[in-house]
């Protein structure tokens, strides 16, 4: 049986007060703080388990964040649908706060670089736990100064398992994940375009596509989705629009693309992928209707899910 994996390289506790208006300068009572377990891959299995996917989490927890960060995890999904199986470390787990009025004000720490010996106990563990046909999603930042060959390493672990894997993220960890072979990349247009140097999605895809990814798919916000690969390309546009927060867009198609694969053992080409843009773009809308990342409006996604329409370009 296929399982599913998220990775969270740096993940966070998350802290939002919501205040009336936010006025620089000045103290503010806070009646309601909420907290919760955060970062994209975090998202990812809590939208996998929204769906009735199970998943396994790991990355990097420490400190006392991390031990709180473990105690909310419980509470996200059933344990039979989220499980975790993160590595500790001595670093504490670091913090995001939002300061929400009617914008949001987002302070997020970096985090602490884990050691070389942390990195190699997570491939380890992988290298040991991944099973042939299994799927691996790889979300978001390193912590502090961590290396980017440490993607190339989580990489070709997967891969010596039989597996495949999806590496949501931007910059030189995009690109180390490109030359190492990755199955898919999945980038937006404005990483893509910072990445590459690329005015164009289909310039930018082509790009990583050269550096020797399987598949790119973009995500392009109210313009929809796209899929690249040496066979072609395909668009999906949204239903209609969606008004809310996009944090958690990209982090619920990412849920979608694992889900699609997790019952697809065929080639990694743009054509067969196609096929999921549908769900992956309703999936999306779904989650911008909601208040928080992680979240999906099921009723939302499954009205969208039949009017989205796929075309080759």
């Amino acid at each position: 049986m296929t399982t599913i994996w998220t990775i969270t390289p740096n993940p966070a506790l998350d802290f939002t007060y919501r205040v009336p208006a936010l006025n620089y300068g000045h103290s503010h009572r806070v009646d309601h703080v909420d907290i919760r377990p955060g970062g994209k891959g975090i998202n990812v299995a809590r939208v996998l388990a929204q769906l009735g996917y199970a998943s396994c989490v790991t990355g990097f927890l420490g400190g006392s964040n991390g031990s709180t960060f473990r105690d909310l995890l419980t509470q996200c999904a059933p344990s039979d649908l989220l499980r975790p199986c993160f590595i500790d470390t001595d670093m504490q787990t670091r913090m995001s706060i939002a300061v929400v009025d009617s914008d949001a004000t987002v302070f997020n720490e970096a985090g602490i670089a884990p050691q070389d010996s942390d990195w190699e106990r997570l491939c380890d563990f992988l290298a040991k736990k991944v099973r042939p046909g299994d799927i691996v999603a790889c979300c978001g930042s390193f912590p502090g100064d961590s290396s980017p060959t440490w993607i190339e390493a989580i990489i070709r672990t997967v891969h010596e398992a039989g597996a495949r894997i999806l590496v949501d993220a931007s910059g030189d960890l995009l690109t180390a994940a490109c030359h190492a072979g990755a199955d898919l990349v999945k980038p937006n247009d404005i990483e893509l375009r910072q990445t590459t140097g690329k005015d164009s999605v289909e310039e930018g895809a082509r790009t990583l596509l050269n550096d020797g990814v399987s598949v790119v798919i973009v995500s392009e916000g109210a313009r929809g989705m796209s899929v690249h690969g040496n066979d072609g390309a395909f668009r999906a546009l949204p239903a209609r629009s969606v008004a809310g927060n996009p944090t958690g867009a990209g982090d619920a198609s990412v849920a979608a693309w694992c889900a699609f694969l997790s019952s697809y053992d065929g080639p990694m080409t743009a054509a067969a992928l196609a096929d999921a843009l549908p769900q992956a773009v309703a999936l999306s809308g779904a989650a911008v209707a909601c208040p928080v990342a992680g979240e999906v409006d099921r009723d939302l996604y499954e009205e969208m899910l039949p009017l989205v329409k796929v075309e080759s370009y």
